[in-house]
């Protein structure tokens, strides 16, 4: 069975991609140590490609002093690098010791694959033809990366499946939104498995680990699309014993859709790769759900929106689960979210909102929405 998409191997590398400021770069005698940082992203549905280019990487310490750690000048697609497919942006470098609080990414001007094509552009399913992607001159991303003195390290960039790409009426239609967070590698975790049915791998399907907190509100935490043999890795987890994650996917094709499956929580206490298998069966013709958000979003605004379901996690454990999350579509009067490809039941639907990559406000519609078999069905939520 095809499943909704499959990542095709494929990734646009600049032919410049080593970083300069490599090496032993001299610091006027401060104490020094060696940072690597890698570049990766959550998954997010409804693009074939979505490309991008990088002109440098900065970090600071105090928030306010920014120092040059490397000259990125490369391309790359953005679906070829979440499921453990991250890149090296900065090759181990001699820089300034201390607790790096942020990096900042500057996006390059040009592409560094292919300057006959644009710097920044998105691929829509079916086809060949790039679209324009607007992008921010450069990006702050949060960060928790010690470098000791004499010592070495090394930090991966995540940029956040939720607010990834918006699609906006006007021109440009596509807006990269680029949240994330730097993790330092030696305090996360992973968890990897695979999704079947039977002996059938399901490719293309979207996994979500998602945290619940004391109120019983999941959260995303992080996602990825499983690959040709239905394997999935959810990396850059932060580690910690009183920490549980739950592995959720609802895989789906053009006509039909799998009920949501969960994982029982796994916990994390230090830097490993847990594992979770998923199992289905029983695929139904697929129903769709269009949730509508007024009023709609501001240039600086991300807006997605999510679909929850009472889950069995384990004996005697029922826990409310995301089971999709997907960006908004925003025109001149409202926002829509077009959920296809759904297991027919009944969802919880939420929308959250989040200015500049801010806390996100969350909106529930009043009562749980049964989505049926060859049918859409429909939500309106709305800001004050």
């Amino acid at each position: 069975m095809p499943f909704r998409r499959m990542l095709a191997p494929l990734l646009l590398l600049a032919a410049t991609l080593a970083c300069g400021g490599g090496g032993s770069t001299s610091w006027g005698g401060a104490s020094t140590g060696t940072l690597t940082v890698r570049f990766g992203t959550d998954s997010f549905p409804g693009y074939d490609q979505a490309v991008v280019s990088l002109e440098k990487l900065e970090g600071t310490t105090n928030g306010t002093s920014w120092t040059t750690l490397g000259t990125v000048r490369a391309t790359y697609d953005l679906m070829n690098l979440q499921n453990g497919n991250s890149v090296k942006i900065l090759p181990a470098t001699s820089v300034p010791a201390g607790a790096y609080s942020q990096f900042r990414i500057t996006w390059a001007m040009i592409n560094y694959s292919d300057q006959s094509r644009q710097a920044a552009y998105v691929v829509l399913p079916g086809v060949t033809t790039g679209l324009l992607m607007s992008m921010p001159t450069t990006t702050v991303i949060p960060a928790s990366v010690n470098v000791s003195s004499g010592g070495s390290a090394t930090a991966q960039i995540m940029l956040s499946g939720q607010q990834a790409i918006q699609q906006r009426a006007g021109t440009p239609t596509y807006t990269f939104q680029a949240t994330g967070q730097a993790y330092d590698l030696s305090q996360v975790a992973s968890i990897a498995g695979k999704l079947t049915d039977g002996t059938t791998p399901l490719v293309g399907a979207e996994v979500y680990a998602e945290t619940v907190d004391g109120l019983q509100v999941a959260t995303i935490q992080r996602r990825a699309f499983t690959d040709a043999t239905g394997s999935y890795l959810l990396e850059c987890l932060p580690a910690g014993a009183s920490t549980a994650y739950f592995v959720v996917s609802q895989p789906a094709s053009t006509l039909s859709a799998y009920a949501a499956e969960a994982s029982s929580p796994i916990s994390v206490a230090a830097a490993t790769t847990a594992t979770a298998n998923l199992a289905f069966s029983g695929a139904q013709q697929s129903g769709a759900l269009t949730l509508t958000i007024n009023p709609p979003s501001l240039p600086t605004v991300a807006t997605w929106g999510e679909l929850r379901q009472n889950l069995a996690a384990g004996p005697g454990l029922l826990e409310n689960l995301i089971v999709r999350s997907q960006s908004a579509v925003t025109s001149a009067s409202q926002d829509q979210v077009y959920f296809t490809g759904l297991a027919p039941s009944f969802y919880g639907v939420t929308a959250q909102r989040s200015t500049a990559g801010a806390v996100p406000v969350t909106k529930a519609y009043g009562s749980q929405v049964q989505v049926s078999s060859g049918a859409i069905a429909s939500a309106n939520l709305s800001y004050p």
